[in-house]
């Protein structure tokens, strides 16, 4: 989803679109547990402009299908999508110095991190046009459960024959 900041007004502007099954699952594609979508992505998104700056709030949820991790039997995850973001424009955004350089308790100059903790919820956007894809595509994959159970109780598969345990 793309949008132009000429489009949010005074009191912002609010955008609600679905994302194809299809295209959730080329965002989880790779994932080592195997998600695979139920239901396309529902994403409510909100812009407001504050002066160059563009507040983004995101709220969203999506159904998926993974093998449990124990038994390999399906288990259904809801993954919610939550989050908030500014948008900067690129040309104001501070670029990180390679040489910036920071000293340790004993005086040794060590590479101190690429962007500063205030800039952490920080994307930036070139000319008029914002992507929320890439936000929400990043979003997704940490909403994921690394490793998806059928219950936490679950006792898996015996090692010898096979058979599920439960």
């Amino acid at each position: 989803m793309r949008v132009n900041i000429d489009e949010i007004k005074e009191g912002g502007l609010s955008r609600v679109w679905d994302l194809a099954r299809e295209d959730v699952d080329a965002i989880v594609n790779g994932d080592p547990a195997g998600y695979r979508a139920r239901s396309p992505l529902h994403v409510e998104a909100h812009f407001r402009k504050v002066e160059r700056r563009v507040l983004l709030g995101v709220r969203g949820r999506v159904e998926l299908t993974a093998p449990c991790r124990r038994c390999l039997t399906p288990v259904t995850v809801d993954a919610p999508l939550e989050f908030e973001l500014t948008c900067v424009p690129e040309e104001s955004a501070e670029a990180p110095d390679d040489a910036q350089r920071d000293r340790d308790a004993r005086g040794n100059s060590r590479v101190a991190g690429s962007f500063s903790a205030a800039d952490v919820n920080e994307e930036t956007y070139a000319g008029k046009v914002i992507d929320v894809d890439p936000a929400i595509r990043e979003q997704v994959v940490l909403a994921l459960p690394s490793y998806p159970v059928c219950q936490e109780s679950c006792k898996g598969l015996c090692s010898v024959c096979g058979a599920n345990l439960n």
